[in-house]
């Protein structure tokens, strides 16, 4: 049975992902906002951004890899991983289904010397372009409009229930990289 299973998620997680269609509101302000200000705020070694969800606060940390001269690493670039808030701020790796269908990191080709763009696997529509910042820290950049944004961290309105919990909303805080503006795009699932 435990076999089955494991061949049934295989074969889910290779399926392409499906179209969505968001209605999407953008705003912008003086500062990133805190939707859950009751959630501890992360504060990982190079540390690109985060996602945190509304059933508690356990939260996903993306961070870049980085070789011994301080240099993206060439193989992987992008990690992801858990701090286990509502437990015991632990760290935990993804797991195989969590890689695969929400939080798992897919690398374009990179070519030497060139900005590293990625997706996560939820959201396969939205590129993000990992670079390094006038002081050499490594910054994850997305568009959100017309803004090109740094990231700062993504909020995830979760339904559990069923086979797959629902995200029926997403909001993405970052800062507008030209006007140093805080933007903030919230999207619902149409």
């Amino acid at each position: 049975m435990r076999r089955t299973c494991l061949v049934f998620l295989a074969l889910l997680a290779a399926l392409p992902a499906q179209a969505r269609s968001f209605t999407s509101n953008i705003s912008e302000s003086d500062r990133v906002t805190a939707l859950r200000p009751e959630f501890k705020v992360p504060d990982e070694p190079n540390q690109l951004f985060y996602v945190q969800r509304s059933p508690n606060s356990n939260t996903v940390i993306y961070a870049a890899r980085l070789d011994a001269q301080g240099n993206l690493d060439a193989r992987e670039p992008v990690e992801g991983f858990w701090r286990k808030f509502n437990i015991d701020g632990s760290r935990q790796p993804l797991i195989f289904i969590e890689r695969m269908l929400a939080y798992g990191v897919k690398v374009d080709s990179r070519k030497a010397g060139q900005p590293v763009t990625f997706t996560i696997a939820a959201l396969p529509e939205r590129k993000l372009t990992l670079t390094m910042d006038a002081q050499h820290r490594p910054q994850a950049l997305i568009q959100i409009g017309s803004h090109t944004v740094k990231l700062a961290y993504v909020y995830l309105q979760v339904v559990e229930g069923g086979l797959m919990p629902s995200v029926p909303s997403l909001d993405i805080f970052g800062t507008d990289i030209a006007s140093g503006k805080a933007i903030h795009e919230h999207l619902i699932q149409k």
